[in-house]
């Protein structure tokens, strides 16, 4: 079997003044991941590919992965050089068997907001209605009919945090080559209902979350009926301004559609009698950080996430509220970061390790979301090319990267600053600059999810803070345009 595979992803906040350009995005150029064996080792997405191929037999041909960390809307230039290059691999591969596409499913492109169904749309009128193609999406994706009308299996993650990359990516594979030797007949469809929130964000941290519940009742219905092949839940990209933002249900099954819509159906019915469930409260800075003063001495770090100012959904990652707090109070063993901040990162490396100076930092980008820039008299204790294999559940055995970077102390707190938009993630990206988060005493990160698979066994408690930043969970504060209305929670008496 000759299979295409190749990957564009990105997770756009529709209300972010970052414009994400093609310089944002790492991996666009076409190399030849099919020939990156050591690739298999990692429990990535493309490690589930490329170990899918090995496993069926497959002549690959995996040009590139196109990725940038979740930031504004797409530039119209950025999406058509890669979706080119997309579609001219795809020609020079010559006749396929079948397409596999890693995209995300929330991307918005300043003139193609349904960003994914445009990119199916196109590879399907390059091959043909025969063909199947199999897509990878995120679990936060805001799923369309387009995307479901063009691609034979739709499949998203299974987690939150996301540690199942290389589970989806060799489930996708596996449907694909089924597929293709024509044991099924694969079709997508997708259900939805007037809401923009649920699911708990797709959180499977707490084993009696609607998440969980929803996904065990999702495996007995695949185990039970032998038409539905894959059923994935969707817990929607709220910060998406789509005419589909929010929760849906994809039941890819084999065969005529009309059972699998009744499945897809009855499951996010069930999820709208949860949509109002949170897992996690969020605490003003100023308590946040009393509540953390105040709890016990133990083992492990108290971990202060930072969760409207997370990078991963799409917020800037330099607010400096819960930093400016923490200067004031000046707690022993604390350390604030990543924080974005190119520009104090590289007048760290001009003064050099051991040298003090003063440094503004961060709130660069939009101080009325997390705050503006906060002045402070440091010394760098070390500098680092900010590379890390991650070690923690989280993408296991790849290469993270936050560019240059600088750990500085102002008092008690140490603050890593990094030069690329970065995620906390692995606690490889604090040992790489001399800190062991095991042994700090509070631990201020910008994180939403993904951090608490390598940190939160290591927490003496997390407390999650709502600094004001871009990733609001209220969703008021934001201009929607464009979704589908009424929808709750923006309107009131919303029924289904």
């Amino acid at each position: 079997m000759i299979v295409y595979a190749c990957g564009f992803s990105h997770e756009s906040h529709s209300f972010s003044t970052k414009l994400t350009t093609l310089a944002d995005f790492a991996g666009a150029e076409a190399g030849s991941i099919d020939r990156q064996l050591d690739l298999i080792e990692s429990r990535s997405i493309e490690g589930g590919i490329l170990s899918a191929a090995k496993e069926f037999g497959w002549q690959l041909t995996f040009p590139f992965f196109a990725q940038a960390i979740p930031s504004g809307p797409v530039t119209t230039e950025a999406f058509e050089t890669i979706a080119r290059r997309l579609l001219d691999g795809l020609e020079q591969a010559g006749p396929v068997d079948g397409i596999l596409l890693p995209l995300h499913g929330s991307m918005f492109v300043v003139d193609y907001p349904d960003s994914e169904g445009e990119i199916i749309e196109r590879v399907r009128r390059a091959v043909g209605p025969d063909v199947p193609i199999a897509v990878l999406l995120d679990l936060h994706a805001n799923v369309s009919d387009r995307m479901a009308r063009g691609a034979n299996i739709l499949t998203s993650y299974r987690t939150t945090p996301h540690t199942d990359h290389w589970e989806t990516a060799h489930r996708a594979a596996t449907l694909l080559d089924k597929a293709m030797r024509k044991q099924i007949e694969p079709n997508s469809c997708v259900a939805r209902l007037p809401m923009m929130a649920g699911f708990d964000m797709g959180r499977t941290i707490n084993p009696e979350g609607p998440m969980c519940k929803l996904l065990a009742v999702a495996r007995e219905i695949e185990r039970s009926d032998p038409r539905i092949l894959d059923i994935s839940l969707n817990a929607g990209f709220y910060y998406g301004d789509v005419l589909d933002a929010g929760p849906s249900v994809i039941v890819v099954g084999d065969g005529p559609k009309a059972g699998h819509a009744a499945v897809a159906q009855r499951l996010i019915r069930e999820a709208w009698q949860t949509r109002d469930f949170v897992s996690i409260t969020h605490l003003p800075v100023g308590e946040a950080i009393a509540k953390a003063l105040e709890i016990p001495e133990g083992p492990g770090p108290v971990i202060l996430a930072d969760y409207t100012d997370g990078p991963m959904g799409g917020a800037y990652g330099d607010g400096t509220q819960i930093l400016a707090a923490l200067l004031r109070a000046d707690p022993p063993e604390t350390v604030v970061g990543p924080i974005y901040d190119p520009e104090s990162v590289q007048a760290a490396r001009a003064a050099g390790v051991g040298a003090s100076l003063t440094l503004s930092i961060g709130g660069r980008h939009d101080p009325d979301y997390g705050g503006g820039p906060v002045t402070s008299e440091v010394t760098v204790h070390c500098l680092s090319d900010g590379r890390y294999r991650r070690k923690g559940p989280y993408a296991t055995g790849t290469i993270g990267e936050m560019g240059q970077s600088a750990l500085v102390q102002a008092g008690n707190v140490s603050i890593l600053l990094v030069s690329l938009l970065c995620q906390p993630e692995d606690r490889e990206q604090y040992r790489i600059v001399g800190v062991e988060p095991e042994t700090m005493n509070l631990l201020a990160m910008k994180g939403i999810n993904h951090f608490r698979a390598d940190f939160e066994p290591i927490a003496r408690e997390i407390i999650f803070v709502d600094s004001g930043g871009l990733v609001s969970v209220d969703f008021t504060r934001f201009p929607f345009r464009n979704v589908r209305r009424p929808i709750w929670p923006l309107d009131s008496g919303v029924s289904i």
